[in-house]
């Protein structure tokens, strides 16, 4: 499967899920009412637990779902989450991209050379080159042609499989990164020359 036709299938289930849970949500008390049970107090309190648990089912997944980004004069915008943790960074500044696992599980990884007003953007340090080896080679390759600058990171893990059209609109601005070679096989994936298994 193409992924403009698996992004299209997601956000259908996504709405199905949202919609299937207003229902419960909303039938849930209802059935209740009619039935007459509304005096036995054990069965009140389960249900506003039952309605606790399904409005916080749908919390977390609309955060799950949630990435938006956007890319116009050389600064890309990234919003991932409910909470709307967002990104800003400069296209140019960008020196690589890596990605790691499949599917909706992908995460991005950026690193690059410039903070541009982003509290949320982190250094590189030694537990992030721990953590993800194959980016840490390439970045001591890049401290050592460049070692007076400092490197940052940012890392999008929402988004489900809109996180391959947020990496094909990486591909086509940030013309001065490197792209490693699993995001070089996500990027097919994007651009259609690849299928979705």
């Amino acid at each position: 499967m193409y992924i403009d036709k698996a992004v299209k299938k997601q956000k259908k289930q996504f709405k199905n899920f949202v919609l299937t849970m207003c229902f419960i949500f909303l039938a849930l008390p209802i059935v209740l009412f009619l039935v007459g049970l509304n005096n036995n107090w054990f069965l009140v309190v389960y249900l506003a637990i039952t309605e606790l648990v399904i409005l916080l089912a749908v919390f977390v997944k609309t955060n799950i779902e949630k990435l938006e980004f956007h890319c116009s004069n050389n600064k890309l915008t990234i919003n991932q989450g409910i909470l709307n943790r967002s990104y800003k960074m400069l296209c140019d500044k960008v020196v690589l991209v890596h990605t790691e696992g499949t599917k909706e599980e992908m995460s991005i990884i950026f690193i690059t050379t410039v903070k541009f007003r982003n509290k949320k953007i982190r250094p590189v340090g030694k537990d992030f080159l721990k953590r993800h080896p194959y980016v840490g080679e390439k970045y001591l390759k890049l401290k050592k042609l460049n070692p007076e600058i400092t490197y940052y990171y940012i890392m999008v893990k929402k988004g489900g499989l809109k996180k391959y059209l947020l990496l094909d609109t990486m591909y086509r601005n940030c013309v001065k990164a490197e792209f490693t070679e699993d995001s070089i096989e996500n990027i097919k994936i994007s651009r259609k020359q690849k299928e979705l298994i």
